[in-house]
Order: C-alpha cells, then sequence, then structure tokens
C-alpha cells in the first residue's frame, strides 16, 4: 500500500526526455555548476525535470547525498527549500559556495586578490615557503597554491571560502592532463583571473533566478548537513521544525563502483588529497568510508547497510504522499538490482515502475539512451522511483 498519486504522463515524458538529452559532462557552464567538477555528477537537466514535475512551489526537497549540489542549485532556483546532506567535508564546502551570494564589495576584493596574483604569481616571493607538500600534487602547483592562500588571510570568511573554490576549479584543470606535466605557476597566475570573472558571472547568474522563483533569501531557504544520512530522522531540522520533504531527489554511491570522491588524479594514476588542503576541511577518511563499502564481498555487504540505513531514515522524513527518485549505477546489476530493491523495500518504500519497465540510460561509449527494459547491465544507470508506504519500519 502506499499513499501517494502516480506521477502524471507529462512529467514522465519530461523526465525521460531529460535522460535522453542528457550526457555525463553535459551543462557544466552556466549559473554555478561549473565551480567545480564533482565526481559522479548528474545532469542539471534531468534535476531540473524531476523537481518541477515531483514538487511544487515552496516544498521541501531532500537530497541525503547531494555531492557538489546539483539539486541544490536547481531547486532553489525552482522556487523550492531545500535540504542537502553528505558525509565529504568536501562535498559540503562546494554546495555551500556554489549557492551564496556574495556582495559588489566582495566580489571587489577577490579580483584584486586574483589581480595581485596575476602580477606576481610567477615570483619567488609570492608567497610563503611550501613547508608540508601534499602529496602526489606537483611542486609548481604546491608553490602557488600555497601562496594564494597565504594572500587570502585578510579576507572576510565568506570571500576566504570563495577565493578557496576558485583555487579548487583552477587546480582540477591544472591537475586535468594526462600525457604532459602541470602548468607552470606563470600560466596559472595567468587563469586564475579569468576563472573569477567566469565564476562570478555565474554566480549573479545563479542569485538572478532564484530571485525570478522569488526565493524568500536563498541562504535562508537551504539547510546543508555534513553529516551521514543514517540517523537524519533525529536533525533539529526534522524535529524541531518540522520539515516533510515533498520529494528526495539523489545520487547515493553505487556499489561496487570505484569514485573517488576524495582525491584528485594526477596524469590518471597518483592520487592526492589536494582537494581537502585548499579548502581548508578535514580528511582523513579512505575511499570505502564515503562510497559506503570497498569492492571486496565485506564491503558490498557495509554498502547494502549503509543504503538500507540511510533509507529507512529517509522514509521517516519523507511526507506521506512524497516520492523518492534516484539515479543509481550498479558494477553487477543482475545481483546488485535486487539486494538494492530489497533494501528499499525494508526500508519501507515501495517502487512505482512506469508500465512495467524503468526509466535509465545506458553509458558504453558515453552514448546514452532514454529507457531500458528490465534490470540492466554493468553500464546501466537507472532512475528508481519510489513512494512511501503505508507502514514504515520502527513506527
Amino acid at each position: 500500500m502506499h499513499t501517494s498519486e502516480p506521477p502524471d504522463p507529462q512529467t514522465i515524458g519530461a523526465v525521460r526526455a531529460a535522460l535522453a538529452n542528457a550526457t555525463s559532462y553535459s551543462y557544466t557552464s552556466g549559473s554555478t555548476h561549473h565551480f567545480y567538477h564533482y565526481p559522479a555528477r548528474f545532469a542539471p537537466e534531468v534535476a531540473r525535470e524531476v523537481i518541477s514535475g515531483f514538487s511544487s512551489k515552496g516544498d521541501w526537497v531532500l537530497d541525503p547525498f547531494m555531492g557538489g549540489g546539483t539539486t541544490i542549485i536547481e531547486g532553489l532556483a525552482l522556487g523550492r527549500r531545500l535540504i542537502g546532506v553528505d558525509i565529504n567535508a568536501l562535498a559540503h564546502f562546494v554546495a555551500t559556495v556554489r549557492t551564496r551570494p556574495i556582495s559588489a564589495e566582495d566580489e571587489e576584493v577577490i579580483r584584486r586578490w586574483g589581480e595581485l596574483i596575476a602580477r606576481s604569481g610567477a615570483a619567488s616571493d609570492i608567497g610563503c615557503i611550501y613547508h608540508a607538500p601534499v602529496r602526489n600534487l606537483p611542486t609548481t602547483v604546491g608553490l602557488f597554491m600555497a601562496g594564494a592562500l597565504q594572500l587570502t588571510m585578510g579576507m572576510r570568511p565568506r570571500q576566504r571560502a570563495f577565493a578557496r573554490c576558485v583555487l579548487l576549479r583552477l587546480g582540477q584543470w591544472a591537475l586535468d592532463c594526462r600525457d604532459f606535466d602541470a602548468p607552470r605557476r606563470k600560466k596559472l597566475a595567468r587563469r586564475l583571473p579569468h576563472l573569477i570573472d567566469e565564476m562570478l558571472d555565474g554566480l549573479r547568474e545563479f542569485s538572478s533566478g532564484c530571485r525570478k522563483a522569488e526565493v524568500g533569501g536563498i541562504v535562508r531557504s537551504r539547510v546543508l548537513l555534513h553529516r551521514s544520512a543514517i540517523g537524519l530522522e533525529k536533525d533539529p531540522i526534522f524535529v524541531e521544525c518540522g520539515a516533510r520533504p515533498t520529494l528526495v531527489f539523489t545520487s547515493p554511491p553505487y556499489p561496487g563502483v570505484n569514485v573517488l570522491y576524495h582525491r584528485w588524479q594526477y596524469k590518471g594514476r597518483k592520487e592526492t588529497p589536494a582537494p581537502y588542503w585548499i579548502a581548508n576541511v578535514p580528511d582523513g577518511y579512505g575511499q570505502s568510508f564515503y562510497t559506503g563499502g570497498s569492492r571486496t564481498p565485506t564491503g558490498i555487504r557495509n554498502y547494502f547497510n549503509m543504503i538500507l540505513g540511510a533509507f529507512r531514515s529517509i522514509a521517516h522524513v519523507l511526507a506521506p504522499d512524497g516520492y523518492v527518485v534516484q539515479l543509481v549505477g550498479f558494477s553487477d546489476a543482475s545481483k546488485q538490482l535486487p539486494a538494492y530493491l530489497n533494501c528499499m523495500r525494508a526500508a519501507g518504500l515501495e517502487e512505482y515502475e512506469i508500465q512495467g519497465t524503468r526509466l535509465g540510460r545506458r553509458v558504453p561509449n558515453r552514448k546514452w539512451y532514454a529507457k531500458l527494459k528490465g534490470p540492466g547491465d554493468a553500464s546501466t544507470e537507472l532512475l528508481l522511483i519510489h513512494r512511501r508506504a503505508t507502514t514504515i519500519p520502527g513506527n
């Protein structure tokens, strides 16, 4: 038994079209989506159609695995109130900066910082001595980042956070070289002001979109939590504020799929924890902490225990007529999809299938298709739709 009405055909059609047209790297410019290329991100146009079709203006929308904040950005621009949750401090930092407007005075300070670095970025006296090298970060990049970070010390916290996010984007660009060495400091210094201009333009575009949607204060309309989704029903936003999301839209870690949420790769091989140093947020955890479990049999069991615990908490806070919509991929769909669906049922969520099929997209050679029949395979990403059951386990 369930308490929510089936989604209307127009909503399903719009979501199907968005999946068909989306690519793994689509919509990387515009608004604040291009601030940081978070791993395994999903296309904003898919988020936009799901949020538009499964919720109404002013509703609470929850993303319990928010990553870089795509759901948060699109939801705010559609006039919703958002709750974002992630266990990764870097994800929380990026999502916060992406959805926090800054003043004209802040912009001027950040631009002056970029111009100062552009003038002196190749000089040996730009900043401090690189005392503690970050593992697998090229020396030229480390020296540049250390000096640029030192020059943020006089900024206000909001300005400094934006500047750190600019350096994150610059660092990703610098290390995205599989065949060549990282760029020298002079080249990094020249590129920095251009990135600042692009990101400030994107933040203004985002703020303008929120104003058009009549958002009652961007920061007041979103709650971003750095924590696990397990036990979420005990958080003050639900206990004291009484928030009840009508939609949960998310993309949790995929079972057995190797995604580096906590590292960058240099030349496609060497892993570096540099993003945590640049953002000044804590790390100290291994890959399995962020993915819910390793690819070993024990790790897969741990993963499904995490999924069960998280969605059990999610079911407790979901509005009675609410939906859970998620994009999930599998390394072995024939075994993992049934186990995943069993976790959803045990958590108190019932799947809604569209005329006996599931929406999704196939990823061989990065070519995507709009609809899949059956459980799919290792190259499949499925859109699963669930409704809250009448009786939630543990109630």
